[in-house]
């Protein structure tokens, strides 16, 4: 869906308010062939009959200032609680402009014409009127499609639930291990994101492939390179939930509450896979993968090392590939770009390029593994810690305080950590020397 524009013409409703008579009969004869529906009103009184009557259909209100009894401001003041959606424009000479330019300040009226007006200017402005009470009736619907898509996403994830359920069961009665059960979730997943978006999930094969061999480079263990794979695989199946209309287009091209409707996706796939407790470390991954170096991402705008890196990798590889639908190659002029344009991790753009080159670079910095018992304040976490069920106690990229401390040891000794080691930097500008310190005996 392309955005309208602000042209004379656009279809709609207006309702004219001046008690010159011969003022709205002249102003009427210049809407009327562009196709414009035109309601007259000689003052307040009348004007909000007219919208008792047809409120929902009215987009635009023109109104005089000066008129006896109620007069523009209060009536436009009226339309803007009753009848929200419809475009406010004031009508003024000279002389009333001063409580006029008032009322626009107090953000009753949208739009404020001087008298007397040039007729194509009226025209335009009537038109552009018109098309911004489109966009609001527009954006409603894209509201209400997106409620929809919600509940639709509510019954998938349980069909998702169930054949997962199924697979689990299936596994089990063939004593099959873990990791094919994970393998065999995420191929259902992919099986989704190919029938109803082939070309993205062809995307995602291909960043799965180049994120493996990154992870590599990076000196990644072999089992998390895995699930870094399977994350790009299935990075953009939030991508289910949003409406086709959204879909078709690039997203530099959707309008502004488009936009911020595909900038949830990520938090949908993150939901999505979040109800498989194998899949949650994936699944923020995911959420994380269209964040930004500099903190100018989505949807926590996070930065630097506080984005994990499973996920800082996807990212780069999702780019790099897009980059060479459209460059070609090798992406040689968007990878130079890179190390100033400040949206991936500069370090991993340096392995990219050297994978891409076949050549031995040192991996970036991924902080240091210690044992959790061993962790002290000050220390930040380069990667979640959770609970046995998957609940994250402390974020990537947090820094380590005392009572953080004290609440992860109790959960510990009660053994519902979903893990006894974690890798962390120091913030505090001491070398880290936990592996090597002694425990916390408190």
């Amino acid at each position: 869906m392309t955005q309208p524009s602000p042209t004379p013409g656009a279809v709609g409703t207006v309702l004219l308010v001046d008690d010159d008579e011969s003022l709205l009969a002249a102003m009427s004869r210049l809407l009327r062939p562009d196709g414009v529906r035109v309601l007259i009103a000689p003052g307040g009184e009348r004007a909000l009959e007219l919208l008792e009557a047809e409120g929902d259909s009215i987009g635009v209100v023109v109104s005089d200032y000066q008129m006896p009894g109620m007069n523009g401001a209060d009536l436009l003041r009226a339309v803007r609680l009753r009848w929200p959606d419809a475009t406010r424009i004031l009508s003024t000479g000279n002389a009333d402009l001063t409580a006029a330019a008032r009322t626009v300040n107090e953000g009753q009226v949208s739009r404020l014409i001087t008298k007397p007006c040039d007729p194509d200017q009226f025209r335009e402005v009537v038109g552009a009127a018109l098309t911004q009470y489109q966009l609001v009736l527009e954006n409603r619907r894209l509201r209400e499609v997106a409620d929809e898509q919600s509940i639709r996403l509510e019954q998938w994830n349980q069909r998702l639930e169930e054949t997962v359920a199924q697979r689990t069961a299936e596994l089990e009665l063939a004593n099959a291990s873990l990791q094919r059960g994970l393998l065999d979730c995420v191929r259902v997943l992919v099986g989704f994101l190919e029938r109803r978006l082939p070309d993205r999930a062809s995307r995602c094969r291909e960043a799965a492939r180049l994120a493996g061999r990154l992870a590599e480079r990076a000196a990644i263990p072999a089992e998390t390179i895995r699930r870094i794979q399977l994350a790009a695989l299935v990075m953009d199946i939030g991508l289910m939930g949003l409406p086709d209309p959204i879909l078709r287009q690039r997203p530099e091209d959707l309008t502004t509450a488009a936009r911020t409707q595909y900038e949830q996706h990520p938090i949908i796939g993150q939901g999505t896979l979040s109800g498989v407790e194998q899949l949650v470390e994936i699944a923020t991954w995911i959420r994380h993968h269209h964040e930004r170096w500099d903190g100018h991402g989505y949807p926590d705008r996070l930065a630097g090392l506080a984005i994990p890196l499973p996920s800082r990798i996807i990212a780069l590889t999702d780019g790099y590939i897009e980059a060479v639908g459209r460059e070609g190659a090798t992406a040689v002029r968007w990878r130079g770009a890179q190390r100033a344009a400040g949206a991936y991790d500069p370090d991993l753009v340096e392995v990219l390029t050297a994978e891409l080159e076949n050549r031995i670079v040192a991996p970036p910095p991924t902080g240091t593994e210690v044992p959790i018992s061993k962790l002290r304040a000050g220390l930040q976490v380069t990667q979640p810690i959770t609970t046995t069920t998957g609940a994250v106690l402390v974020k990537s990229g947090e820094v380590m305080t005392e009572a953080l401390l004290d609440r992860i040891q109790a959960l510990g000794t009660a053994g519902m950590l979903g893990s006894h080691s974690v890798r962390v930097v120091a913030t505090d500008g001491r070398e880290d020397s936990s592996a090597s310190a002694p425990a916390r005996t408190d």
